[in-house]
């Protein structure tokens, strides 16, 4: 019988591994909201393109140089970017914001040749970053007005802003808008922007789950609001004024405040203001609440705002009472608005008054039809339609 020859470790052929391809179009994300705090519209939005989208998420530039392209994958299809910037200031200085964005691109297009690939889809929700647009050689531009930028800033800012929204929105092949109120506060464009609303994730926020331990000893009925406490959007006077007509609710504000922010509450021994606390803690908090709120200015510069908050407080089953912001006036048959202290105050008694669980479950099932995944359908269908 004849032996098999063996042959040495050394002298054996190397398995043939074969890789899977992943011949996914390539999205690169302009995001004005780095992916650490991933809990906003930005990170839901980039995690629903990668189901037919490799998605590249570059973070805003920060206030110091970065000289290097630094990638690190953070899910599947979904790589995260530490945004390249060639000089300080960029978010100031026009010139320097054009610098950083000549920079940030040639550094990007030598990181895709080294892949051997290519940009499809730029997408854009920084203002600043509207100058990249001519120069990643992508098919197609996405502008997706979040906020309105200049509203962020300074006065003696506010122009270098406003002639960067311009620029987006020239920029772009398919202009998106969070809010029904935004596109009458933009520049035109043609076609009109798609209304593509704020969303929410019902299983983070569903209402069986675990509760705070320390809510226990708060004295309720709790009402309860989860956003920044400062003096652009909140409206800490109406809530002020509530607060002291109706000591024996107690108010739970969860947030970052500023000062000015919360300076009218400072006094109310039933208000409770409690430090930004992560967003994996925010429901195990308001599922102990009786009521949420969304107490915003209205008529002021960002009265455009559509506050995921409120799907967010819905998917919970809670009754909401807001201000009438122009985004929310289409949900008056599910939430209750009001935009005067008195009126605010007996639209929290009434919704304390009343509930039932049919209710809750109405709340929740306007909350699954608002998901992020629901957004997602829509977004991948207006992408399919722009050129390839």
């Amino acid at each position: 019988m004849a032996e098999h020859a063996t042959l040495p470790p050394a002298a054996r052929p190397a398995p043939t591994v074969v890789t899977p391809t992943d011949d996914r179009d390539w999205v690169v994300v302009f995001s004005g909201t780095p992916w650490a705090n991933g809990a906003h519209r930005q990170h839901a939005l980039a995690r629903q393109m990668t189901v037919d989208h490799r998605v590249l998420f570059v973070d805003p530039a920060g206030h110091l140089p970065r000289w290097r392209v630094r990638v690190r994958q953070v899910a599947d299809g979904l790589w995260q970017c530490a945004g390249p910037a060639l000089l300080p200031l960029g978010r100031h200085l026009p010139l320097v914001n054009r610098a950083n964005r000549w920079f940030a691109a040639r550094l990007l297009r030598r990181w895709f040749r080294q892949r051997a690939d290519s940009v499809r889809l730029l997408w854009l929700d920084e203002d600043l970053a509207a100058p990249v647009a001519a120069r990643l050689d992508a098919a197609a531009v996405v502008y997706d007005a979040t906020d309105l930028d200049w509203t962020f800033t300074r006065r003696w800012n506010r122009r270098h802003l406003r002639r960067a929204l311009r620029s987006a929105v020239g920029a772009a092949d398919l202009v998106l808008a969070s809010s029904s109120a935004l596109p009458e506060r933009m520049p035109a464009f043609d076609p009109a922007p798609v209304v593509l609303p704020n969303g929410c994730d019902p299983e983070h926020f569903s209402p069986d789950g675990p509760v705070a331990p320390w809510l226990t000893g708060l004295r309720r009925p709790l009402i309860a609001y989860s956003g920044a406490v400062d003096t652009r959007a909140f409206d800490a006077d109406l809530v002020a004024e509530v607060a002291r007509a109706h000591p024996e609710w107690t108010f739970l504000l969860i947030g970052p405040s500023t000062r000015a922010g919360r300076a009218p509450l400072t006094q109310l021994s039933n208000v409770e203001l409690v430090d930004a606390v992560g967003f994996a803690d925010v429901p195990a908090i308001l599922r102990a609440c009786d009521v949420t709120i969304i107490p915003y200015r209205v008529g002021g510069l960002v009265d455009y705002v559509h506050p995921k908050k409120c799907y967010e407080y819905l998917a919970l089953g809670k009754p909401v009472v807001a201000t009438p912001l122009p985004a929310l006036r289409a949900l008056a048959d599910t939430i209750a608005l009001a935009g005067d202290a008195p009126s605010f105050a007996a639209a929290i008694g009434d919704a304390l008054g009343a509930g039932s669980p049919e209710q809750a479950a109405r709340r929740r099932a306007l909350a699954t039809r608002n998901s992020w995944s629901a957004r997602g359908v829509q977004l991948r269908s207006l992408l399919a339609g722009l050129p390839r």
